[in-house]
């Protein structure tokens, strides 16, 4: 994905989830993706000053990750 495509993604992260980073923390993600849906979900919960692993929504999880596939299928 190109820093674009990724700053596009943190957009809707924002408005659809709620997910609006400080600008460090988008910065941080915008500059250097995260590889795996997984990986990028665990930068937006971190940036967020959240803990991927304790957090009981898995749901919320599950939507931030199925986001990322998306985009990432739109950049192929």
């Amino acid at each position: 994905m190109t820093e674009d495509q990724v700053e596009t993604l943190l957009g809707e992260l924002c408005v659809t989830l709620g997910f609006c980073l400080t600008p460090e923390g988008y910065e941080q993600i915008a500059s250097e993706p995260p590889e795996t849906p997984e990986a990028f979900a665990r930068a937006v919960f971190s940036a967020e000053g959240l803990d991927y692993d304790a957090d009981p929504r898995e749901n919320l999880k599950d939507a931030v990750r199925e986001m990322v596939r998306l985009h990432r299928g739109a950049a192929s």
